[in-house]
Order: C-alpha cells, then sequence, then structure tokens
C-alpha cells in the first residue's frame, strides 16, 4: 500500500471516497458536488489530501486542514477528514 499526498489528478477517484465518507455521517450522495469542493479547496491551498492506494485502487484518504498555534507560535494542521474503505480497514498500511 502506497500513502502519498494527492495532486489535482487525484481527485476524481478522491471525490467517490469523500462522498461515501460523507454518506457515513448520513448525507445524501454527491459526487459531483464532493469533485468541485476537494477541487476549490485543491486549487486555493485550503486543505493537503494524502491517499492511500494499493496499487491502482483508492482505498483511503485522509484530509488536513492549515491552521496556526498561537501559544506554539507555529503552523499547525487539522485533521479533519479520515476515511478507509471497509476492505482495507485495520490492516495496519501493510
Amino acid at each position: 500500500m502506497d500513502i502519498v499526498r494527492a495532486n489535482e489528478n487525484d481527485l476524481k477517484q478522491v471525490s467517490v471516497l469523500f462522498d461515501q465518507y460523507r454518506q457515513f455521517y448520513k448525507q445524501i450522495s454527491n459526487v459531483e458536488g464532493a469533485y468541485h469542493f476537494l477541487v476549490e479547496r485543491y486549487r486555493k491551498q485550503e486543505s493537503i489530501l494524502f491517499v492511500a492506494k494499493q496499487g491502482e485502487q483508492y482505498v483511503g484518504f485522509v484530509q488536513l486542514y492549515p491552521t496556526f498555534s498561537s501559544v506554539a507560535m507555529k503552523d499547525a494542521f487539522i485533521l479533519n477528514d479520515l476515511f478507509v474503505i471497509n476492505d482495507f480497514r485495520q490492516k495496519g498500511g501493510r
């Protein structure tokens, strides 16, 4: 399994996973809306996506949102979204 930072070419595939993630939280399926949301975040550099791939299959993602820590006076990231398809859960990334 490979875990890599997503680029714009990955967003169509990730949007399918993102839609499944949203459905888990009882949202209505909207793959097109998911895709547009991810593209906007990517192009505006408002989030960072990492994807997990088994061969050519996209099996998971994590989305981080940049913020700041006033106390540490440093950049920080909020891990907001994490999703792995059922067949690849609890595999330890091996």
